[in-house]
């Protein structure tokens, strides 16, 4: 890295440690390229202030893309993380990144997933409703189909993508964790532990897990989790058949599309802001 950019990252964490309500966005990718710009833009225009992709093993453009884009917005960061040969890669990334975090809060997604903070403009408005004896929000993921959709070339999953899962699908107990980084005792896949402080779902209410990425109940109150498993490949048809419409992430379409254009104006692409 050079030192210019360096110093330049310096100040900027040290701007954000004395905000309570910021927020880091970490996640592992391989090969995702085709997907990142439009998972970036989503989580910029929603308020992270920081979002930290580590990078395992990806043989596509993803490299690329991220020297590109870090030179000119640092709030976006990419970290290059062989596969360890005795240990899970996503695991070691999420520790790891606890060691040079800038913000208050953190929360770990896969590339496949998107918060939509419902009822919120920006992440720190959410941050703000919890109290101080809140440790973790633990968010449920809403399952997304293909839509009918076979063409794997569609732009963004976000806008071709609207018909999720029934809502007590099994699916929908899994769940993210949104968690105060000064807190955390252990990190899983899905769940963050915490040493002390209340543990609840969207609704306010406590969390319980029945296995170590479920939660005991689907709430999508204030926050939820898209995702978008398929993409849009014809795997699972569940969705399309018995599902509901549900556009909630187009509420955040106008600081979504000025990230998207900001991102492809920077890689010199052609945005496009269709399904």
């Amino acid at each position: 890295m050079m030192p210019f950019l360096r110093w330049r990252r310096a100040l900027a964490d040290r701007a954000l440690r004395g905000n309570p309500n910021a927020v880091t966005l970490v996640a592992i990718v391989r090969n995702e390229g085709p997907y990142l710009v439009e998972w970036l833009a989503h989580h910029l225009a929603i308020g992270f202030d920081r979002i930290v992709v580590y990078d395992n093993e990806s043989t596509d453009d993803t490299r690329a893309l991220f020297k590109a884009l870090v030179r000119r917005d640092l709030r976006l960061r990419r970290v290059p993380w062989p596969s360890p040969p005795d240990a899970s890669a996503q695991i070691m990334a999420y520790v790891h990144a606890l060691s040079d975090l800038a913000t208050s809060w953190v929360m770990y997604l896969d590339p496949d997933e998107f918060v939509v903070p419902l009822g919120h403009s920006t992440m720190a408005g959410l941050i703000e409703t919890l109290p101080d004896a809140v440790s973790s929000l633990h968010v449920n993921r809403r399952h997304f189909g293909v839509s009918g959709r076979e063409d794997p070339s569609c732009a963004l999953v976000t806008r071709a993508f609207t018909r999720s899962a029934p809502y007590a699908s099994d699916d929908h107990y899994h769940f993210r964790t949104l968690v105060r980084a000064d807190r955390i005792a252990a990190v899983r896949h899905q769940d963050v532990i915490c040493r002390h402080g209340r543990r609840i779902l969207s609704d306010g209410l406590i969390f319980s897990e029945t296995s170590e990425t479920t939660a005991d109940r689907v709430v999508f109150e204030g926050v939820q989790i898209n995702r978008y498993p398929n993409r849009a490949l014809s795997q699972v048809r569940e969705c399309d058949r018995y599902g509901t419409e549900n556009r909630a992430v187009r509420a955040f379409d106008a600081p979504f599309a000025a990230e998207y254009r900001r991102l492809c104006a920077i890689l010199d692409r052609k945005p496009t802001l269709s399904g």
